[in-house]
């Protein structure tokens, strides 16, 4: 247990004793403040391990998924999972510091969300998604996630293909699809999310107590996000996914 951990608990279990809390409800407590620091990227507790950065479910889930795979002779690779709050600030913020040389703040923002996820909001953050490519074939040069390479005779096509017909079997979803009438972020082949955790924490960050940590966050550009710009952003981009990775 962490510094920070241990001091939250040794408070907690003061007011319990205090004001004769049950156990149950400093358990809350606690659960509670380590899911928000895992949506937004603050904590590592809910990886499998240092060395494999995802949820330890959605580990287990992915290595059956891709022994599978190899019996078909593609070696699905993960070429991002975990992602941090720092990581994710380091993106937005070179995206940011870029755009701003030509564009005003409002413009930059509304070009990065294309693809970017704001610091903080990230799925990758969860340890739930990951970004595949098949490791089996030649790469192509540049940047790897592509849509172009996912589709026809491209390198990747064969593994969209077995996605297509197998993840589901797997508990793995494609986040964000073709669909012409979805809001959000771009067509991604590549981004896949584990449907049995991400429904749930998808639900966590639309709590409160999420938003209220989030506001706590900094980075640059935040000051830009109005409360109303908030709102759409997470109404358009964090809930324009694929239907079956939403909340029941």
């Amino acid at each position: 247990m962490n510094r920070k951990r241990f001091l939250k608990t040794s408070v907690l279990a003061g007011i319990g004793s205090q004001l004769q809390l049950s156990s149950e409800l400093i358990a809350f407590f606690n659960s509670t403040a380590i899911d928000v620091e895992n949506l937004l990227g603050l904590s590592q507790s809910h990886l499998k391990s240092e060395s494999i950065l995802l949820e330890a479910e959605t580990y287990e889930a992915f290595m059956s998924m891709k022994s599978a795979a190899l019996k078909a002779g593609i070696d699905l690779k993960i070429a991002s999972a975990y992602r941090s709050f720092e990581r994710q600030k380091t993106i937005w913020e070179w995206k940011f510091n870029q755009l701003t040389e030509t564009k005003s703040p409002a413009e930059a923002i509304s070009e990065i969300i294309t693809y970017s996820s704001i610091p903080g909001t990230s799925r990758h953050h969860w340890g739930t998604d990951i970004d595949l490519i098949d490791d089996s074939v030649q790469a192509p040069e540049g940047d790897l996630l592509l849509e172009h390479h996912y589709h026809g005779e491209a390198a990747f096509s064969n593994l969209k293909t077995w996605m297509d017909e197998h993840s589901r079997a797997f508990g793995f979803e494609l986040v964000y699809t073709q669909d012409e009438n979805r809001t959000g972020f771009k067509y991604e082949p590549w981004h896949y999310s584990y449907q049995p955790k991400a429904k749930s924490l998808l639900s966590l960050q639309s709590k409160h107590n999420f938003r209220k940590a989030w506001d706590n966050l900094e980075f640059e550009g935040k000051s830009h996000m109005t409360d109303s710009f908030m709102d759409a952003y997470f109404k358009s981009y964090g809930w324009g996914i694929n239907p079956s990775l939403m909340p029941s």
